[in-house]
């Protein structure tokens, strides 16, 4: 600021001599024009009154310009034309009759002209006047040289640098005493609230007076704030510290903005260090990377922990709660459910043969047919009802280890099962597979997984519809269902993964389907790594895409 007030205060300084000097360069030329002028008047008069009666030659022209020092004398007659010149050849000279001052003498009785010389740098002042002799009339014209505004300025220009130097002296000096009498008060009041550790500030300058007030009221408000961030901050601590739940908020794995006691000791977590699970466990680092909310069980030192992760703007959140407890009340429905449903395979079979006899004739075929047939569908039906429970509770216990699994000869083999299915609805099948694609996985999941898809795409597809099955190799393997069914519209869409959901009810129950394919499909992706996505239009059809995780 000191600066700015300086160069602004030296800028005007110099801008106003400059200016003056310019003005006073103009003043002083037009006083010297006209006194050169007058001056002129006077020649004139001289002439009037002792060489009237002369000849108007060039030889009086020399002698009465040498009688007045030098000054050019011009003879001109009333139409123009030159008669006699001190200073050049009047037969060479031409016309002069357009010349200002000429024109003005014949017009008035005298002319004034003043012709500048931009090159000799000097203006030519001009006086003529007219007389009458003899009942002729003719005109005399004096002319003197005088220096030009430009030449003025010149002339001045050592005296004016010598003034500019001198005022940028005194303007410094004078800029400088005035700032610093200026922003000293400033200055203090500034330093004052900054190292005043928010202390009132004051000042003997009523001019700042409502700077410090503003000030003061500025420093009671941050200290008020700063009292109630750190009671939060406080309360932040004990309520996070005494949590039994570990929370982590974070913007990705390098970035975590806030971790508790619980989940740094849980994560193995060491401040400024990315989370290590976030990467290293395929199935976090896949469900990172859709964004999606989810839920996934882990075991840390033994112990059944539930990861609950939520995203969002500006950060996302995991959950870590100890599902030790409940994990194994589950655990021991399962194993109920398990066992029950196992034992209920003998009577279902018992069931079935029961009703095939029926079905023989050994009653009535007009009353029993029907009957035992519901009982095979119903028997049938709760067969695989069980099986798709077991197989769905067996997911998370599955800890077989992985190998390396021809995906195209199971995509292959799966298909060529469902060709009675597909001639049944009078469905077009198109294959496009390419050979060798080889995934780490197990043959049953994958196996399971196409079951799924291609049961889903026949099951909702329309009568005489298509269905078509793609894998395609490369770094990152990806395998598609599409079919040209029923679709499913958006708001389901976020649901269809969901266990015992199907979109369209009227095929629950009827069709074969529980709900369970699709969420087996997901929980097994979920569980290898592998990215499940769907698209799908209501009524034009549905495609599902596994995206495999690339091979190391």
């Amino acid at each position: 600021m000191r600066k700015r007030i300086l160069l602004v205060t030296l800028l005007v300084s110099v801008l106003g001599i400059v200016l003056l000097s310019i003005l006073f360069s103009d003043v002083f030329y037009r006083q010297s024009i006209e006194a050169v002028g007058g001056q002129l008047q006077i020649y004139m008069n001289v002439f009037s009154a002792e060489r009237q009666n002369e000849p108007l030659d060039s030889a009086t022209a020399a002698a009465f310009s040498e009688e007045l020092g030098g000054v050019r004398v011009t003879f001109l007659s009333a139409e123009g034309e030159v008669l006699g010149d001190s200073d050049a050849d009047a037969a060479q000279m031409e016309d002069h009759s357009g010349r200002e001052e000429v024109a003005e003498a014949l017009e008035t009785g005298e002319g004034f002209a003043v012709r500048d010389s931009a090159t000799l740098g000097y203006d030519s002042v001009y006086y003529c006047r007219a007389f009458t002799e003899g009942g002729e009339a003719y005109l005399v014209r004096l002319a003197v040289q005088a220096d030009s505004g430009l030449s003025i300025f010149v002339d001045a220009l050592p005296t004016l640098l010598l003034l500019l130097g001198l005022d940028i002296l005194i303007c410094l000096f004078v800029a400088w005493i005035a700032t610093s009498y200026i922003l000293r008060p400033v200055e203090k009041l500034t330093q004052e609230a900054a190292t005043g550790a928010g202390k009132e500030v004051h000042t003997d300058y009523p001019e700042l007076q409502p700077l410090a007030k503003m000030m003061n009221d500025m420093n009671a408000e941050i200290g008020a704030q700063l009292t109630r961030i750190r009671a939060d901050r406080r309360i932040e601590k004990l309520v996070l510290g005494s949590m039994e739940h570990g929370i982590v908020i974070f913007r990705s794995q390098d970035d975590v903005l806030l971790i508790n006691k619980t989940a740094r000791r849980l994560l193995g977590y060491e401040k400024n260090e990315p989370i290590d699970c976030f990467t290293a466990d395929a199935e976090v680092a896949a469900l990172l990377a859709a964004g999606e909310p989810a839920t996934l069980a882990r075991k840390i030192d033994g112990r059944d922990y539930s990861f609950r992760f939520t995203f969002g703007e500006p950060a996302n959140v995991l959950l870590i709660t100890d599902m030790t407890d409940i994990m194994a009340a589950a655990r021991s429905k399962n194993d109920f459910i398990a066992n029950v449903t196992h034992e209920m395979n003998t009577p279902l079979t018992s069931i079935r043969g029961f009703a095939e006899l029926i079905g023989a004739g050994a009653v009535p075929p007009e009353r029993l047919k029907s009957a035992s047939d519901t009982i095979i569908k119903q028997s049938d039906r709760l067969s695989h009802l069980i099986r798709s429970i077991i197989n769905f509770s067996a997911i998370d216990s599955d800890d077989l280890p992985d190998y390396e699994v021809d995906l195209s000869e199971v995509v292959r083999e799966v298909s060529a099962t469902f060709e009675p299915s597909l001639r049944q609805k009078n469905i077009a099948f198109t294959e496009e597979v390419e050979d060798g694609v080889k995934v780490l996985s197990r043959r049953e999941r994958l196996v399971e997984i196409l079951n799924n898809l291609v049961s889903n795409g026949i099951r909702y597809n329309k009568e005489g519809g298509s269905l078509a099955v793609r894998l395609v190799g490369g770094a990152r393997p990806a395998l598609s269902v599409s079919d040209t069914g029923i679709g499913i519209s958006k708001e389901n869409q976020g649901r269809i993964f969901d266990r015992f959901y199907t979109v369209d009810r009227s095929h629950n129950g009827a069709g074969g389907g529980f709900g369970l394919g699709l969420a087996t499909v997901k929980k097994l992706c979920r569980r290898a790594g592998w990215k499940l996505s769907v698209e799908s239009a209501l009524g034009e059809g549905t495609e599902f895409k596994i995206e495999f995780a690339p091979r190391k």
